[in-house]
């Protein structure tokens, strides 16, 4: 039986039931609504999104926003109108392409860019992409290998060739009658300190010189620098008394400046690049509405700085970057320039080719030191470029080799002589070089089989160079002789890419500054004296380093000075020490306060013989000046830089006969803690600023939530300005945790700990020479004379100079032995 199923409305009690059939007409005409309000949607929408924002997740990019080509291509158009709505328009900030930016135009401008507060050398971008770089004096100079190469630069400064680029020395260039340059520069120097740079062995120009410099009339204080000259060589038919001679200086940058200065106030020079523009005779009147104008050219446009006196008879010239100066250091130094300069024997003459028999005779001895010390040598060479072998090769020894008393006995008159004088010159070969570019193009359509020379390399020009023989160690009981022997090339402007490839190509191991000071450790010296300005300065950045490096250590970690009875541990004291050990008698004078490195070479020469001979010091050593000595470790251990040097006991004495017998290698003594009296007041004063701070910052949240109980709106907190207060608490905790500085007290630097300090390291480091661990140092006279009368032991016997040394941050002492470095005011590395 079948009964009518009813509907939803029905079954509530409803009146509205569903009709049994649609309307056609009524249903396509209600779609067709709908069909085009999705239409109109879609072709006006109404979104607060972007299009970017818009898209399917997995088509979201992170730099849709700036890069309008993450998009697919039918939004990038609406993309771009809406990023330029809001003022970021993504096409104007598009970053170049590598490409673009590395093209030859704009590389060179970003080179220029980079070079306005440092300058680059001609082989910057060789060392930039295999050495660290470092800002040095102005320079962008190359550290170190960024390969483990310290072992291998030393193996090649001993055995083989080490080349390292030292073309920011400055060359300073003067001109003038002897008899003025002799007046002048003997209120810069002083005989004392070795000869003059108007002694007759360098007036020929045969020899290259150095010459201890000081500030006028200053000696033996004031002291700049070690700088290095020669004199350009009289032509023939010259004599030696001509009205006008060249000189050339060689400073270094770091006081290369205080140097001009001083040769300008010596030699009254002054600026050409300032004039002052003559004027009409006016009346008074006149003249006072027109003030007086002067004409100046600015140092942009100042290529090189150039003075001169009121006459015109003294000229002074600033040569920076005119040439390039490379240093090789090793015993096979001749092996790779014989390989590397080949000389130009086209249409050689008389004195171009005296001097390239004589060059090539050079090159075929073992070693550097058998020619004649400091000896300069011109030579013309083909293009370096002509000269670079197809790999990286070892040089090879020259066969027929010389002996050296023929070429120390016949040296030509005519050796030294060079083009590179001539400033004309010097222009020439600069615009007459051949790029590489077009050198690389030349040879590919020339060169038929690789390695045969081609008809274009006879028009190349020849390349004229000055060769610097340096001798080395000179003093065998001191360091081992010939150690640091080599040449220095000095080559033409845009010739220094060129050189520099062909001689690392044939074998020379490239070097930085961190080579520099291994060799002058290595020889028994230092670089920089502690008493020169660029000594001064080396020293002041040290210790600064030292104490950043200091205090960015956690308190646990950090060394407490004041236990170990350190006075000064990041840098050396030198005038307190000073003060310490002077006499009555001097305490009293004026100069009191000062020292200087002494450079007198027969009192050192005295000093060295007191010590050997175990004599008191010659009376005539001053007491406020500081001698050179080189320390070797007697045992174990291990020494760094700022070490303290201290006099040794009667019972240091007994302990080393002990330890000698029973072969110890303990430390001879040990020093004994100190109390730190500061401690508890550091640790009162750090919980006082914790409590602080939270108190601040406590105030401030009582602020917020006061305000916050009647604001409509968020409220933040306001800042905690409490930047002063964190500033004068880490000073006073520097202040507590560091010894106090020996010039805001007149506490003894020489009686800081159990044992009397007469002397600090500068430069320590393992010596592969000595094999052991060597330092240089400074120490005072006082304390060398009481370290000499105490050489006896019990018995009467006389005892090795020794002395005791302990690191800053130990409280270790060892013994290592004293030895004087007589040839002070002779290195030079």
């Amino acid at each position: 039986m079948s009964t009518q199923k009813l509907e939803y409305d029905a079954r509530m009690g409803g009146r509205i039931t569903l009709p049994t059939h649609v309307s056609t007409y009524r249903y396509a005409a209600g779609a067709l609504n709908e069909i085009k309000g999705l239409i109109a949607e879609a072709l006006n929408p109404v979104s607060s999104k972007l299009i970017f924002q818009s898209l399917p997740k997995h088509m979201r990019r992170r730099a849709m926003s700036h890069h309008p080509k993450r998009l697919p291509r039918k939004y990038r158009h609406a993309h771009k109108n809406q990023m330029s709505k809001g003022g970021n328009d993504p096409v104007l900030r598009k970053r170049p392409s590598r490409k673009y930016r590395r093209r030859p135009g704009n590389l060179l401008k970003e080179y220029v860019r980079r070079q306005r507060r440092h300058h680059w050398l001609e082989t910057h971008i060789w060392h930039a992409k295999r050495f660290h770089m470092v800002d040095r004096w102005g320079y962008r100079l190359a550290n170190a290998s960024c390969d483990k190469t310290y072992r291998a630069c030393y193996r090649a400064s001993v055995q083989h060739c080490l080349l390292q680029d030292i073309s920011y020395y400055t060359c300073v260039e003067l001109q003038g009658s002897l008899e003025s340059l002799r007046k002048g520069f003997a209120r810069l120097t002083s005989p004392e300190c070795g000869l003059s740079v108007t002694a007759r062995t360098f007036l020929t120009g045969r020899r290259e010189g150095s010459v201890e410099l000081f500030a006028d009339s200053q000696y033996p204080r004031g002291a700049l620098q070690r700088a290095s000259f020669m004199w350009r060589p009289l032509e023939e038919g010259v004599t030696s008394t001509e009205d006008t001679r060249t000189l050339w200086l060689w400073l270094h940058p770091s006081a290369a400046q205080a140097t001009v200065e001083q040769l300008q106030r010596v030699f009254l020079l002054q600026s050409r690049r300032q004039q002052t523009l003559p004027l009409e005779e006016k009346p008074a009147k006149e003249q006072k509405e027109k003030p007086l104008r002067f004409w100046t050219q600015t140092k942009a446009f100042e290529r090189h700085a150039h003075y001169s006196n009121t006459n015109g008879s003294i000229q002074l010239l600033v040569l920076r970057q005119e040439f390039n100066r490379f240093r090789l250091t090793g015993p096979q130094a001749q092996r790779v320039l014989a390989s590397s300069l080949r000389a130009h024997r086209r249409d050689q003459l008389g004195v171009q080719a005296a001097q390239a028999d004589y060059c090539e005779a050079a090159f075929r001895l073992h070693s550097p030191n058998e020619l004649l010390s400091n000896l300069i040598m011109g030579l013309h060479i083909v293009d370096p470029r002509l000269q670079r072998p197809c790999k990286r090769t070892k040089a090879e020894s020259c066969a027929g080799a010389v002996p050296a008393g023929n070429l120390l006995l016949s040296p030509p008159e005519c050796l030294a002589r060079s083009p590179l004088w001539q400033r004309e010159e010097r222009e020439r070969l600069a615009r007459g070089i051949m790029s590489t570019h077009h050198y690389q193009e030349l040879r590919q359509q020339h060169a038929v089989v690789p390695g045969v020379p081609c008809a274009f390399e006879d028009q190349m020009q020849a390349v004229p160079l000055l060769l610097i023989q340096r001798p080395g160690s000179q003093d065998p009981e001191y360091k081992r002789l010939g150690y640091g022997c080599g040449w220095d090339v000095i080559a033409p402007a845009k010739y220094g890419m060129a050189l520099w490839l062909t001689l690392t190509m044939w074998g020379a191991r490239p070097g930085g500054l961190r080579e520099l000071d291994s060799v002058a450790r290595e020889s028994g010296g230092e670089q920089h004296l502690a008493d020169t300005l660029a000594g001064v300065k080396l020293a002041s950045a040290a210790a600064e380093e030292r104490r950043a490096r200091y205090f960015r250590l956690p308190p646990n970690k950090r060394t407490n000075y004041r236990k170990l009875a350190v006075a000064s541990p990041f840098s050396a004291p030198w005038k307190h020490l000073v003060r310490d050990w002077q006499t009555t008698a001097a305490t009293s004078s004026p100069a009191v306060g000062s020292y200087h490195v002494l450079r007198h070479r027969e009192l050192l020469e005295s000093i060295g013989d007191c010590l050997r001979l175990h004599q008191p010091l010659p009376d005539q050593v001053p007491d406020d000046c500081l001698i050179q000595i080189q320390l070797r470790l007697k045992a174990r251990g291990h020494v760094k830089d700022n070490a303290l040097i201290c006099l040794p006991s009667a019972a240091d004495y007994k302990q080393r006969w002990r330890q000698i017998n029973r072969n110890e290698q303990a430390p001879v003594h040990v020093e004994p803690p100190q109390p730190d009296l500061n401690e508890r007041t550091r640790k009162e004063l750090r919980s006082d600023h914790k409590i602080k701070l939270k108190r601040l910052r406590a105030r401030r949240v009582r602020e917020k939530r006061r305000l916050q109980e009647t604001a409509t709106k968020r409220v933040h907190i306001r800042p905690a300005n409490t930047a002063p207060l964190v500033r004068a608490h880490l000073l006073e905790m520097c202040r507590l945790w560091l010894p106090t500085d020996p010039a805001e007290t007149s506490d003894s630097v020489r009686r800081q700990c159990s044992r009397e300090v007469f002397g600090y390291v500068t430069t320590a480091g393992f010596s592969f020479t000595e094999a052991t661990v060597c330092a240089v140092g400074y120490v005072t006279p006082g304390g060398l004379q009481h370290l000499l009368s105490n050489l006896k032991d019990s018995k009467g016997r006389q005892l090795q100079p020794m002395c005791l040394v302990r690191d800053p941050d130990s409280r270790d002492y060892r013994w290592a032995t004293v030895q004087v470095n007589l040839n002070v005011a002779a290195q030079t590395f």
